[in-house]
């Protein structure tokens, strides 16, 4: 399989659309398609960091598919440690879509109490279960 399948089917069980990838990762629709069409030459390295960032996959597995790196016979991300987003930074600033629909900073807020009081309520109930 070469780099233009595997970033199509990377896309693809991410779920996303090219149109969302697009969105994601700042790569116009356009390029993404004549890349997965294997219309285009491989990308540059700020590309791939892009789509990278735009598929939440590691940058050197990108990397490595494109043939910047050479693949190794250790499992992937062996080396490679996937950053942390605080989820609470994340919806506070960034412009978000749901649906199709862009989230006001009030809907952003009452995600943010949703997911705080189902976190909490979860925490409780493991403790209940494990007092250690």
């Amino acid at each position: 399989m070469n780099f233009y399948e595997q970033l199509r089917d990377m896309r693809k069980l991410k779920g996303f659309t090219i149109r969302e990838l697009s969105d994601r990762s700042g790569v116009s629709a356009a390029y993404i398609s004549q890349l997965e069409n294997g219309n285009r030459g491989v990308p540059s390295p700020d590309v791939l960091m892009k789509l990278s960032e735009g598929l939440n996959a590691p940058y050197g597995e990108l990397m490595s598919l494109a043939g910047y790196l050479e693949k190794t016979d250790s499992a992937p991300n062996d080396s490679y440690t996937k950053p942390k987003v605080n989820l609470r930074r994340f919806l506070r600033d960034n412009d978000l879509i749901f649906d199709g629909t862009e989230l006001t900073d009030q809907d952003k807020e009452w995600i943010e109490r949703v997911l705080t009081a189902l976190f909490w309520k979860e925490k409780g109930r493991m403790r209940d279960i494990d007092p250690s």
